[in-house]
């Protein structure tokens, strides 16, 4: 709560420092004399009886001296008596004086913007307002605003003008119809229509999708457009338990900003059951084309932030990954995915295989070489020669691929107490101490991340050697 209010105070102190430089401006012709203006936003709504409410507001919030001066840029949506009332009775406080202090701070910056916007300039899309949401301790970013042009001008769904362009001295009003909220989330999946199709499946499918959307916790939202979603959730064979995951696959914990977005790997809110017990399903991000999600969904309109989490929708749905899924979008894994799907292995059919999530195989292990891996190995194999992947025969490539890929097995190091694997291609030795591997010829590959990557049909995890059979 402290460092939320330091963070308003500073704020606060910067909009003042830009007044008093304002107001102490001197004109050469006036004799040194401070001139002062007298239709500032706070002069007006003070001398407008219909603002009497809203003016105490600002009051409340301690922010009358920061919306005075003869110049400035604010644009400020300025609800009436009657809105102001209506919100009163609607959140049953019988005055401004209910209201704390730090409320009436964040509500007044909520109907405030930094640049001028006329009735005319206002276009379809998100604004950020001056009202923040924490983020850390000591970070803060700005709330969103909805604004929708179809056919008037609308806020958030439901907020009209009833007089626009109110011109003062320190930027331009617009009188509006209602009163409004800080923006949870749910405010912006119901009221913008790209939204809604995916909210209106996800509180009737899941219900941790509904505890999330109704609590303070923070969460960041990947939102597929609604004819996206619409689309496909007419046309899935996907279970009603499968449905469900669906939507907790598109959810991740804590409030994640586009410029917080890792490359990777991260975990959903989506799990998968294997063997009994629930394992939460991972996700990849591609940010060297974009922000590319699973390799088939990407960002279209980022950092739609509410009170409790950020929205960014998405050009896609993504759907609950496989290991195939994983394996062909992980930029650090084409040499294997090359491998793979050579033509002349066809008939092992791996990525059919690790497409398959019902099979009685599943779920699989796979370790998988980087790129650099099976760089490193070629010039052990051929070190006299500028050789490719293609220079492996066929059945030497098949006793590779096959040292890397385990069947019936979920493997998590945590929880793994044997000190070997049987994969497909024989049996190798694993330390999940180090973590690594060794294949019969004692070469070592280290486990790049001691995590595993869930898919729906299992785990893997990248390794820095590639593993041989005997030589």
């Amino acid at each position: 709560m402290m460092n939320k209010f330091i963070l308003k105070v500073t704020k606060l102190l910067f909009l003042l420092s830009i007044t008093l430089t304002v107001f102490s401006c001197v004109d050469d012709d006036d004799n040194g004399n401070v001139i002062e203006g007298n239709n500032s936003i706070i002069n007006y709504m003070e001398k407008t009886p219909r603002f009497s409410l809203f003016y105490d507001l600002v009051v409340q919030a301690e922010l009358d001296a920061a919306l005075d001066g003869n110049s400035g840029t604010y644009t400020l949506l300025a609800p009436n008596n009657t809105a102001v009332e209506v919100y009163l009775s609607e959140n049953s406080l019988s005055g401004i004086n209910d209201i704390s202090q730090e409320l009436a701070f964040d509500l007044v910056y909520y109907h405030l913007l930094e640049t001028i916007n006329t009735e005319q300039s206002f276009t379809t899309g998100y604004l950020k307002t001056l009202a923040e949401t924490p983020l850390t301790d000591s970070t803060a970013t700005n709330l969103s605003l909805l604004v929708n042009t179809a056919s008037e001008v609308e806020f958030n769904g439901d907020v009209h003008f009833v007089n626009a362009d109110i011109e003062v001295d320190n930027g331009i009003m617009h009188e509006i119809d209602k009163m409004m909220a800080l923006p949870s989330v749910e405010t912006f999946m119901i009221a913008d229509s790209n939204l809604t199709p995916f909210y209106t499946e996800a509180i009737s499918t899941s219900s941790l999708f509904q505890s999330q959307i109704t609590s303070a916790e923070k969460f960041t939202y990947l939102i597929p457009s609604a004819d996206t979603f619409t689309t496909f959730w007419e046309n899935t064979d996907y279970t009603s338990e499968e449905k469900e995951q669906l939507i907790n696959y598109h959810v991740q914990d804590s409030l994640k900003l586009n410029s917080d977005l890792e490359a990777g790997y991260q975990t959903t809110n989506a799990t998968t059951n294997i063997n009994g017990e629930d394992k939460f399903l991972s996700i990849y991000l591609n940010k060297d084309v974009g922000l590319l999600y699973n390799g088939i969904s990407s960002i279209t309109v980022q950092d739609i932030v509410g009170t409790n989490g950020v929205i960014h929708t998405l050009d896609e749905v993504i759907t609950l990954p496989t290991l195939a899924d994983f394996i062909t979008a992980d930029l650090k894994l084409t040499t294997l995915v090359e491998a793979i799907s050579r033509d002349d292995i066809s008939a092992e059919n791996y990525l059919e295989k690790l497409n398959n999530t019902n099979t009685a195989n599943a779920p699989y292990t796979i370790f998988a070489p980087t790129d650099t891996a099976f760089e490193d190995v070629l010039l052990e194999l051929y070190p006299n020669d500028l050789s490719t992947l293609e220079d492996i025969e066929t059945q030497d490539l098949i006793d590779i691929l096959n040292l890397h890929f385990a069947e019936n097995l979920n493997l998590e190091l945590d929880n793994y107490n044997a000190s070997s694997v049987n994969t497909l291609g024989g049996t190798i030795e694993i330390d999940v101490t180090v973590p690594s591997l060794a294949d019969i010829n004692n070469r070592e590959a280290l486990i790049l991340s001691s995590e595993e990557i869930q898919a729906v049909n299992g785990v893997f995890y990248k390794i820095d050697t590639v593993l041989l059979p005997q030589q």
